[in-house]
């Protein structure tokens, strides 16, 4: 760096410092006060060392430039002084070689500047830019730290008020990488029943569901192990033995190094919301089980039967491994199996007799009216209901009707109503029939497999057959 560019860096920094200049020969002193005022706005001199305590004593000064040799109270007295009232005081020292005596004491009182009489003007722009770019570097990090608190107040504030306001409507808890709880806030003590020091370094096992499987834990843990978010809707139980029900999501909190230090939950309590899905879907089954029965009383079968039926399917689809939601969709729709009946004259629907070729050909095509009604919606369940009515006539290996499908190609839904109407019409005693012998069933559906009946619901049939006639028993004409 030149000496014009360091001089004009010292004036650039030094905007607004502040100078005590102490000298007792007047010469001196001017000389040095007219090239101080060139660089600094505001430089205070003084005559000694008694006169440069007064000023300072009232006034704080950025920089201190002093003499040592002086009347009255010379400059390492001053300097001690100064040091008491502000250890951190930037203080020049001009000396004479003679004066070295002195050195050690104001070293020792945290002096490090010096500047050797006569002085040059390169050896006070050097000492200058040090003490100045100290300063100001100094000012800039407590401007920095000043407005880093006030960030950090105004962050603080906000994220207090943020919690508030989570706290008020948010389930809130902390696990240690144990899944011991260490946190958790007012509303979860509420929600559960636990006080915190029931709770604290306890798992979540605690309000665990029986309900609950394994495998969705396992997979939580899976997850969030990975260090990515879970999210997922989890049954619990509190403390007095009721339920509820919560959407919940699990983050990982890593350090700076990417470890996980602990996990935050955040949950909301939706039970009142399932429990109005509920009976919205309870209102639907109810409905629908309520058209069955119109359908199938017309045609001369009891109202047991589609309630049957809708058991048996539900059974089935469970042991099939379906989810939660398709099992509810077979049980509901079911009932609508032959609600296309209600397209078929009375003249073939009620005849006594057995059908001849062209009456059991319009007596097929009661799958195909059932799945016009029911096509059009978009609803999930109506969906499920026309897929049923359409294909719970079709068989295994492809001899079913209307569109003659096979194997898996053949919707879950018709396979499963498919076994389940069959055995229902086998075990019920009708006007125009006695029930068969459950020996006789088994003997028939075991004859089917492969051919009217899918082989897996086949082989679940048999593995649960105790399972399907209390369902028989229980819903008996």
């Amino acid at each position: 760096m030149t000496f014009k560019s360091k001089l004009d860096q010292i004036i650039e920094y030094a905007k607004g410092m502040s100078v005590l200049y102490v000298e007792d020969e007047a010469l001196i002193r001017d000389n040095n006060k007219f090239f101080l005022d060139t660089i600094f706005s505001d430089v205070q001199t003084a005559s000694n060392g008694s006169e440069g305590l007064k000023f300072y004593e009232k006034k704080a000064f950025d920089i201190v430039i002093t003499d040592i040799i002086m009347p009255e109270l010379n400059g390492v007295m001053m300097v001690r002084k100064i040091k008491e009232l502000n250890p951190k005081q930037p203080i020049i020292i001009t000396s004479a070689s003679e004066e070295s005596a002195h050195l050690l004491e104001l070293i020792n009182l945290g002096v490090a500047q010096f500047l050797l009489k006569p002085i040059k003007t390169e050896q006070i722009i050097s000492i200058l830019s040090e003490v100045v770019t100290n300063i100001y570097n100094q000012r800039k990090v407590d401007e920095l730290t000043v407005h880093l608190k006030q960030e950090l107040l105004h962050q603080t504030t906000l994220l207090e008020q943020y919690k508030e306001v989570v706290d008020a409507s948010t389930i809130v808890t902390k696990t240690n990488t144990y899944g011991k709880i260490i946190y958790a806030n007012d509303l979860f003590c509420q929600k559960t029943g636990y006080s915190l020091d029931e709770i604290l370094l306890k798992s979540h096992r605690l309000i665990r569901h029986p309900d609950m499987s394994k495998e969705l834990y396992q997979n939580l843990w899976v997850t969030i192990l990975d260090k990515k978010i879970w999210n997922g809707t989890i049954k619990n139980i509190k403390k007095n033995g009721d339920n509820y029900i919560a959407e919940t999501t699990i983050k990982p909190i890593l350090d700076e190094f990417g470890s996980i230090i602990e996990f935050i939950s955040i949950s909301h309590d939706v039970t009142e919301l399932y429990e109005i899905n509920d009976e919205i879907w309870q209102t639907q089954h109810e409905m629908l089980s309520l058209l069955g029965e119109v359908g199938e009383t017309r045609s001369q079968e009891t109202g047991n039967h589609v309630r049957r039926v809708a058991k048996y399917s539900k059974l089935f689809a469970e042991l099939y491994g379906l989810d939660e939601e398709q099992v509810r969709l077979v049980y509901s729709a079911a009932p609508m199996h032959d609600i296309g009946k209600i397209g078929i004259a009375d003249a073939i629907l009620l005849k006594p007799g057995k059908l001849d070729f062209d009456e059991y050909e319009v007596m097929k095509t009661h799958s195909s009216i059932g799945y016009d009604i029911l096509k059009h919606s978009a609803r999930p369940l109506l969906q499920a209901a026309a897929i049923i009515a359409l294909e719970h006539h079709e068989k295994w290996d492809g001899s079913g009707y209307p569109n003659a499908v096979s194997g898996d190609k053949i919707h879950i839904y018709g396979r499963i109503i498919a076994l389940a109407d069959v055995f229902d019409a086998l075990s019920c005693e009708r006007v125009y029939k006695k029930a068969w012998p459950i020996e006789k069933i088994i003997e028939l559906i075991v004859a089917e497999r492969g051919c009217h009946f899918d082989p897996t619901l086949v082989d679940l049939f048999m593995d649960n057959i105790e399972k399907f006639t209390d369902i028989a028993f229980k819903y008996k004409d």
